[in-house]
């Protein structure tokens, strides 16, 4: 049975015919006959939209939103198909279904999307926004290997668990996770129910089946797992144990991956950006199954893959190449490259839709077969020309374990002989000595229970490996404590603490940190190294203290030439540098527009993160003083959740938060942390150091977290209920004292204080003001005002003044507003006479205190050289 195609909503391609002049006319006759064409194209175009409207509605929801999705970002509410009536007049459609308490959207006018983008549109015109994503700042580790989860999943209360355990787990490791479901959800003790049909979601919503918001519902499927089709005779189906059409699932969600087509994104909204631009590298993963998401990219930049050329690797098997010619890999995890999935997708639109109802046969097409993976190779072989390949290290070992960990160490190739898990596999030393599993595995496969899962994280990420006491750990008799009673224990634990030191071998080199603490590990960690190909070292080794530059920012015409002025000065030499904007855009000239109710397409660049959850964003009060609007903590806090939750927190080492009117030297800081031997690890919280208030702060010009401290702060983030108006103390606050409660919630839940970030003369490395003001503040003179006040005056060494301004490498001058002294000081300081400004009227700006200012950046210039 051939798939019906979707109509989608846009002009009609149909043309009219023209009118000539093929006979002489009277002028009235003529315009009637204008009139009475323009009215009837008129009445046929109307017809022929109002039909894509309702299609599309009925149908496919695009992918993720364009800016900032994850955390706090931009998840506007999806609908599920079939759902009408957006006024709610019909008594059933005002109990749509609710997922996780917000009410899922219904069909909206498209007058309404096409006024709002056209006044989104305004405002890009008259701001000059850019409307393509800028150069990527960071590096091929950090943009370019990001990992996209896809696990087949069926809604059922007994499978809630392994869902809970995966997303507690590994899945928080993966830059997206989604989980594809069967259009029916349930079982046969709580029922079964049609998640497209509105009265059906409403039955499960009050059975307590919620669905969260990185599920997608695959409402096209023909032959949902939890139906076996119409018996014979009979006109309902009828909900068995044993549909396990598991290929339509597949080749139906990765469809939705590229094109957005087929499926419901839950609370996802809509964009014109299907999920496949999210990530590099894709991987299907069973739901049984731990994966390593981090150890993707650590294969990936080992193998020297692209992810613009075709890769489809796994666990490879080949006892399918006697009848279907095609090596396949394992379901267990499957990885496909972009280009290969684009292919794959391809593929799968094109291949026959013919006897969907039969089991497969060797050829690309629909089938009823739970052998997924065998169509999958041979679409991939039939339409791209693309195999599997072995995913493998360096000895041989599979990066994959298809089956429990403690049994797959104990198989010997030479005993079992060649049967189909060894068939037609290059035979390697590992085959007979039981250590054949890879130290940085990919994934561990088979385990059904998901208290495995919680295991395998205590295990290799928690108080396990650190050597903590929790009562839920198993204890040998030996003194060996682990995070259960493995079978086999003593292989299992010993290949354990392989891939733990193989783990922090690699942490280590990527950071520059050494880890040994004791001459065996060491040894572990030098053979280890042997097994990575030098292009993994370098390329650790070289994102050694990246820094993440994150700029507050508000998107008005007033600030755009600030936004390309950043970026075409110091923020070109962050790793990562983003802008992070509140819900509402534009001002008073170009009228205001809140991303928070509607999901069009903003056109903004890369760079640019929404934060779309904010209760009180700055440009929220447009009727009342700017003061009033300063809310920028709940900004703040809410901007490092989202960090936290799309991955960015694993991009680099060093994460400092950036006025918009500062320029900052991220080179410099860098050294600053190097020369002071700063591990990413440990808590640190540093900047420039005020002592006026009971808790020292950093002040809000350049705040530096390490990693540590950063991830350990968004822990406490995560737990704020709702604002409240009482001061000092870490919650939510309507305030714009962010400098002070992030101070309080570093001291009050970790310990953690601020430090000063001082050259070896004591000097301040951060000036508040401008650079060539505060090179004259004078101690003496000016008298202990909040600047001065509690700082120690005297350098314990030298005997000389402290916290003047400045040191020869500098981390940050604050007080810029004017954004041509960003492209003054670029050229002061890195010489560069054509950088590239519409305006150019830097070039006619002059220092205040000029001597004084030359004479420091001579200085600034010369240890710049020195140091380069």
């Amino acid at each position: 049975m051939a798939p019906s195609r979707r109509i989608s909503a846009g002009r009609s391609s149909s043309s009219s015919n023209r009118i000539g002049r093929s006979s002489p006319l009277s002028l009235r006759s003529t315009i009637i006959i204008v009139m009475i064409t323009a009215l009837f194209l008129g009445c046929a175009f109307l017809w022929k939209s109002y039909l894509n409207i309702a299609e599309s509605l009925g149908g496919s929801v695009g992918g993720r939103s364009v800016v900032g999705d994850g955390g706090g970002g931009s998840s506007l509410v999806g609908w599920l198909p079939v759902l009408s009536n957006e006024q709610g007049e019909n008594k059933e459609d005002e109990v749509t279904p609710l997922i996780r308490g917000v009410k899922i959207q219904q069909k909206q006018h498209h007058e309404t999307a096409v006024a709002t983008q056209q006044k989104i549109e305004s405002v890009n015109e008259k701001a000059t926004i850019q409307t393509t994503p800028p150069p990527p700042t960071t590096t091929t580790a950090t943009n370019q290997n990001r990992l996209y989860c896809m696990v087949p999943f069926i809604w059922t209360p007994s499978a809630l668990p392994a869902y809970e355990a995966i997303q507690s787990t590994w899945g928080k490791r993966c830059h997206v996770l989604r989980f594809f479901i069967d259009p029916i959800i349930g079982d046969d003790k709580v029922g079964f129910y049609n998640m497209t049909e509105a009265s059906e979601a409403v039955r499960a919503r009050e059975a307590n089946l919620m669905l969260p918001n990185d599920v997608v519902i695959l409402h096209d499927m023909k032959r949902p797992w939890h139906t076996c089709g119409e018996e014979e005779n009979r006109n309902q189906n009828k909900p068995i144990g044993n549909c396990r059409n598991i290929w339509e699932k597949i080749w139906r969600a990765w469809v939705y991956v590229v094109t957005g087509k087929g499926g419901s994104q839950v609370g996802g909204g809509y964009s014109s950006i299907a999920d496949v631009q999210t990530a590099e590298w894709f991987v299907k993963v069973d739901a049984d199954t731990y994966l390593f998401p981090e150890n993707l990219r650590r294969y990936v930049e080992y193998k020297k893959w692209s992810y613009e050329d075709h890769h489809y690797f796994g666990h490879v098997l080949n006892h399918r190449r006697s009848d279907r010619k095609v090596s396949i890999v394992a379901g267990a995890a499957v990885f496909f490259s972009r280009a290969t999935l684009f292919a794959a997708a391809g593929a799968f639109e094109k291949m026959s839709m013919e006897k969907g109802d039969q089991e497969e046969d060797g050829t690309c097409r629909d089938a009823y077969t739970g052998t997924e993976e065998v169509v999958t190779a041979v679409c991939l072989k039939q339409f791209a020309n693309v195999t599997a390949d072995p995913a493998l290290d360096a000895n041989g070992r599979e990066q994959i374990s298809l089956y429990n960990v403690e049994d797959i160490l104990t198989y010997n190739r030479t005993d079992m002989g060649e049967w189909w898990f060894w068939e037609g596999k290059t035979r390697y030393p590992c085959h007979d000595d039981g250590d054949c599993i890879a130290h940085l595995p990919l994934a561990f496969h088979g385990y059904k229970q998901p208290s495995f899962f919680l295991a395998f994280e205590k295990e290799f990420y928690g108080s396990v490996m650190k050597g903590e006491d929790d009562p839920s750990h198993y204890t040998q008799h030996a003194g060996i404590v682990a995070a259960r009673k493995w079978d086999r224990f003593d292989v299992t634990y010993e290949y354990f603490e392989r891939v733990r030191s193989a783990m922090r071998a690699a942490d280590a080199a990527e950071s520059g940190q050494p880890l040994v603490s004791s001459d065996v590990e060491k040894q572990s960690l030098e053979k280890e190294a042997t097994n990575m190909a030098p292009q993994e070292v370098s390329i650790a080794t070289s994102n050694n203290n990246r820094v993440y530059c994150m700029v507050p920012f508000i998107w008005t015409p007033a600030y755009l030439p600030s936004y390309h002025a950043l970026r075409r000065t110091w923020g070109k030499r962050c790793d990562v540098l983003k802008f992070f904007i509140d819900p509402i855009i534009g001002d008073a000239s170009t009228g205001y527009i809140d991303l928070r109710v509607n999901s069009t397409n903003a056109n903004l660049p890369g760079d640019v993160v929404v934060i779309h959850d904010m209760r009180r964003p700055w440009n929220a009060c447009v009727t009342e003083s700017e003061e009033n609007c300063r809310n920028i903590w709940e900004k703040l806090w809410r901007s490092w959740i989202w960090v936290d939750s799309n991955g960015d927190s694993d991009t680099a080492e060093w994460f400092v938060k950036v006025d918009a009117d500062t320029y900052l030297f991220p080179e410099h800081l860098k050294r600053y942390v190097k020369r002071n031997k700063l591990a990413p690890t440990d808590h640190h919280y540093f900047g420039h150091v005020l002592r006026h208030h009971p808790v020292p702060l950093v002040a809000g010009t350049a705040v530096v977290f390490s990693r540590a401290t950063l991830k350990a702060a968004v822990k406490i983030y995560r737990t704020f209920d709702d604002t409240s108006e009482t001061s000092n103390r870490c919650h939510d606050e309507h305030t714009d004292q962010e400098e002070v409660i992030t101070s309080i919630c570093l001291k009050q839940h970790l310990g953690v204080d601020a430090h000063v970030t001082l050259d070896d003369q004591g000097q301040e490395l951060i000036s508040l003001g401008e650079i060539e003001d505060t090179l004259l503040w004078n101690r003496t003179e000016q008298g202990e005002w909040w600047y001065w006040e509690n700082k120690p005056k005297l350098h314990p060494d030298t005997e000389k003044e402290m916290h003047q301004c400045c040191g020869v490498y500098p981390i940050a001058f604050h007080g810029y507003k004017d954004a041509q002294w960003l492209y003054k000081l670029e050229d002061e300081l890195y010489g560069m006479d054509d950088i590239p400004d519409d305006e150019n009227r830097w070039k006619n700006y002059e220092w205040r205190n000029a001597e004084v200012t030359h004479k420091y950046f001579d200085r600034v210039r010369a240890a710049m050289k020195v140091d380069s």
